[in-house]
């Protein structure tokens, strides 16, 4: 669902603490106000479908969905992480009037709740509510329905092998980036099909106007880092378009083992948490041509926290242009989530790439090509960084483009993984030549 995750450039700017805000109306005031809005909350749940209780294990999985009006997304929802491997899925309806909730009751793995309070006050309390009940001791997904996670090498990892690296190691959160997904034709008015095929329709991403910052910049939140290359994101596509300094990151895959602090002042932060040495992808799919109604009816009725005037600029761009043109020389086509790895997107440590070497060898792949399907997505993402940047001068873009493009590809080839990888392979040269 459309959350306050956005920050406007310009003097908006110095006032973002990337979304950890105590003046956010969904942030109670008080430890008493807070469980006073979880009682409430508790009490003013029905189920409307599906198990209010699920078994499951450490090594599996529950996905938590806060939703509104996702009609267009359950389908593609459902399958990814269906086909992802969840154990299960649960969601607190705040209210849809678009057959949401009676889309969700045709699936038998699917929990459905409603409730009517107002998601503007109660919305972070949604979200901790749901990662206690079902996750204390356990795995759980929390994102929202235009959301579809990926990890690394996903072709080789199961979910449930995934799981288990992070139990072995002790970690209780895992960073994604979120990365805006759009279609190659201009956005428009023209509301599609209710099951939008999202991978199929939405297969380009930019992240030209992506920007990086060091993790601690968010302050101390009591995580812990596993691999210092984690970083922050800023920026992105609604940049481009909308001037929106967007924070994309969040940390949706978590533990609760006693310590963890989930939802911690924003939908996009942990407290207390060990942060896992790889990062997923959030594949973020707001950018469909329901936009345009979805933000004429919030700043209608203002559902949400309209924080910085966001849905108001959202509107004024939205106006002024009845078919939206997003797609630039500098958009790229996601054929495999593995396209991702060597970008700022996915952060992979030593330990990690070894990992997927034993599940590589697991599954039977001969020894050399172990290391091979890990380095080429690096070698491919500096050649694509390279021939981004030359478009970018070709076509006499904006410097602050070819710059940013630049950038991404110094962060390819100065980054930890890169250079474990780059090793590797150049020791597979070295022993081909021997031989």
């Amino acid at each position: 669902m459309i959350g306050p995750r956005d920050v406007p450039e310009g003097n908006g700017r110095r006032v973002d603490t990337f979304s950890r805000d105590l003046s956010r109306p969904d942030v109670p005031g008080s430890p008493f106000l807070e469980e006073a809005q979880r009682w409430l909350l508790h009490h003013s749940l029905r189920l409307v479908h599906g198990p209010g209780e699920i078994s499951y294990g450490t090594d599996e999985v529950v996905v938590l969905v806060v939703v509104r009006d996702g009609r267009a997304y359950v389908k593609s929802f459902v399958d990814h992480y269906r086909a992802l491997g969840a154990k299960h899925m649960v969601f607190l309806d705040n209210g849809s009037t678009d057959g949401t909730v009676e889309a969700l009751k045709e699936y038998g793995d699917v929990t459905v709740f409603c409730t009517t309070l107002p998601f503007k006050r109660y919305g972070l309390s949604m979200r901790k509510y749901l990662a206690e009940r079902f996750g204390r001791g356990r795995w759980t997904l929390n994102v929202d329905v235009d959301e579809l996670f990926v990890y690394p090498y996903s072709d080789v990892v199961s979910l449930r092998a995934l799981l288990g690296y992070l139990n072995e190691n002790s970690y209780t959160a895992v960073v994604t980036g979120v990365l805006d997904m759009f279609p190659e034709e201009p956005l428009s008015e023209v509301v599609r099909h209710e099951d939008e095929p999202l991978k199929e329709l939405h297969r380009f991403y930019d992240v030209s106007e992506v920007r990086e910052e060091a993790y601690e910049s968010v302050g101390d939140v009591g995580n812990v880092l596993a691999n210092p290359d984690v970083p922050i994101l800023r920026g992105g596509i609604r940049r481009t378009l909308f001037g929106m300094n967007s924070l994309l990151i969040k940390h949706p895959l978590i533990f609760l083992d006693g310590k963890l602090k989930p939802v911690d002042l924003s939908e996009h932060w942990v407290g207390d948490a060990r942060v896992a040495d790889f990062t997923g992808v959030l594949l973020h799919y707001k950018l469909l041509n329901g936009l345009y109604g979805a933000v004429r009816r919030e700043v209608e009725v203002r559902n949400y926290p309209n924080r910085w005037g966001k849905y108001d600029r959202y509107l004024k761009v939205l106006e002024e242009a009845p078919e939206l043109e997003i797609k630039a020389g500098t958009a790229r086509e996601l054929g495999s989530t593995n396209d991702l790895v060597g970008t700022r997107f996915m952060v992979l440590s030593e330990r990690y790439v070894g990992f997927v070497r034993e599940e590589d060898r697991r599954l039977g792949n001969p020894p050399e090509r172990h290391i091979e399907r890990l380095s080429e997505a690096f070698f491919r993402a500096a050649a694509d960084a390279k021939e981004q940047g030359r478009k970018a001068w070709d076509t006499r873009q904006l410097v602050a483009a070819a710059a940013s493009l630049k950038r991404q590809l110094d962060g390819v080839l100065t980054s930890r993984t890169w250079r474990v990888l780059d090793g590797l392979n150049r020791r597979i040269k070295r022993a081909r030549a021997r031989d």
